[in-house]
């Protein structure tokens, strides 16, 4: 704990850090308030970002698009070749469906399509989302593999992110300083229909939340901008090594009260 950091910080950082020793799990979280000059950040070690990485390859198409380098009414065909498991839905679909850039994107976040992913990698670029997390400082999130790829996975090759990196891309997101006001507000206006709601919508059911989660096996992360009181917090937990999905879902929705109870403390604060 740093003794420069404001006394609400320090006082939510021991109900976080208490929160976090009562689970197996490991956890990372970022948290900024409004009228905070820097996060809280516990912990920031690289750890296999899931479908969080996603957020990444959304923000480059988006920018891509506002420098008139991607059309995101461009009809993309998905072919059978393309399709694989886990998270989505169109690798439901019979024959070969085509989809245009924007439909994927949506489909990659709210549904956290993997099939819509590995096209839109496929069509965008790697070298161009790489670019992307360089240029706009997410120094510490790597690009590696596509979606469902356990080959590349058994040669060690994952996809990484910290609590700082995505912290950081929805903090920029909520002032619009990703790409520009309205595409940062398209993209929020995708994230606001993530349609996994364990974690923070079932901790704030009040609250109205642009997020993105991530799963795999013994990991969990959820990240977004949260709004409440005409205002929006940012809160990234991220999680890995549980023994027990029940207990951390648990845990990161108790870490998520916590920071909106802080959050409230301040607007009453500044109110009083």
């Amino acid at each position: 704990m740093n003794q420069s950091e404001p006394v609400e910080q320090q006082k939510l950082e021991a109900a976080l850090r208490d929160s976090m020793a009562q689970d197996s799990a490991q956890y990372e979280a970022y948290v900024w308030l409004p009228d905070w000059q820097k996060p809280l950040i516990i912990g920031n070690h690289q750890q296999s970002s899931a479908s969080i990485i996603k957020i990444y390859i959304l923000g480059t198409a988006f920018e891509l698009a506002e420098h008139g380098q991607l059309d995101l009414q461009q009809a993309v065909t998905v072919h059978q070749s393309d399709m694989v498991g886990g998270a989505g839905v169109i690798n439901g679909r019979s024959g070969e469906p085509q989809f245009t850039i924007r439909e994927l994107l949506k489909l990659m976040i709210t549904e956290s399509d993997n099939t819509a992913t590995n096209v839109l990698m496929d069509t965008i670029g790697v070298d161009r989302i790489r670019s992307f997390m360089t240029a706009h400082g997410y120094s510490q999130s790597v690009l590696q593999r596509k979606m469902m790829d356990f080959n590349a996975l058994k040669r060690g090759e994952d996809n990484f992110t910290t609590a700082a990196d995505v912290g950081k891309f929805f903090r920029e997101l909520r002032t619009h300083q990703v790409v520009s006001p309205a595409a940062d507000q398209a993209m929020i206006d995708i994230l606001f229909g993530q349609t996994d709601t364990e974690c923070f919508p079932a901790a704030l059911p009040e609250a109205k939340i642009a997020h993105k989660t991530g799963e795999l096996e013994g990991v969990y992360h959820d990240a977004g901008i949260i709004y409440e009181g005409g205002q929006g917090y940012v809160l990234c937990i991220m999680s890995e090594h549980s023994h027990g999905r029940s207990n951390t879902l648990a845990t990161m929705r108790t870490m998520a009260k916590l920071v909106d109870a802080a959050y409230h403390e301040s607007l009453e604060n500044k109110a009083g």
